[in-house]
């Protein structure tokens, strides 16, 4: 009798806890992709892959389109406002050397977390650029970092509203703020 009031007692807190865990972990909340998104995530993850393919080599006559005439590029400690002032900035990054062309780099982008709302979604990614110094040698990480996106969707195609850059992995370009000293 007793053995079968401890299974009984048993079984009951480890319902307990299977309940709890289930309400904990949000098995109730709605999943992020949904038949009625999925084109959408599709299209801005498009967008974004695009988009880095880009910064590693030639640039498309229509780059910096990606964003709205009012959309913003968040670097660190920098803001650049406007689609024609984000153009203007990637077009004025040159070589480190002027003597010789930018080494071509490789953009991945990965674990994207895309969420669609009407038309709006928010985005958050890795990138990790590896530059290509010389054929006979192997590539090297150049660079790796996260960004946080807001989309929206004008005439049934996405673009970028706000880009935040977080370079984790390099302490130039998009990198965050230096921390105070002490």
């Amino acid at each position: 009798m007793k053995m079968k009031t401890k299974l009984n007692i048993g079984h009951g807190v480890l319902a307990g806890a299977c309940l709890a865990l289930v309400v904990a972990t949000g098995a109730n909340a709605e999943p992020r992709t949904t038949a009625a998104t999925l084109l959408d995530r599709l299209q801005i993850e498009d967008l974004v892959t695009d988009y880095y393919a880009q910064l590693g080599g030639e640039k498309s006559a229509s780059f910096g389109e990606e964003y709205m005439d009012d959309g913003e590029l968040v670097l660190g400690t920098r803001v650049v406002k406007g689609r024609e002032a984000i153009k203007a900035m990637y077009a004025g990054i040159k070589s480190p050397d002027a003597s010789k062309p930018r080494p071509h780099m490789n953009v991945m982008v990965s674990n994207a977390r895309v969420t669609v709302t009407g038309n709006t979604a928010h985005g958050e990614f890795i990138y990790t650029g590896v530059i290509a110094v010389a054929p006979d040698k192997a590539p090297e990480v150049h660079e790796q970092g996260r960004e946080i996106d807001e989309f929206v969707k004008v005439k049934g195609e996405w673009k970028i509203k706000r880009r935040q850059i977080i370079n984790d992995a390099n302490a130039g370009f998009g990198a965050p703020p230096a921390k105070p000293a002490g």
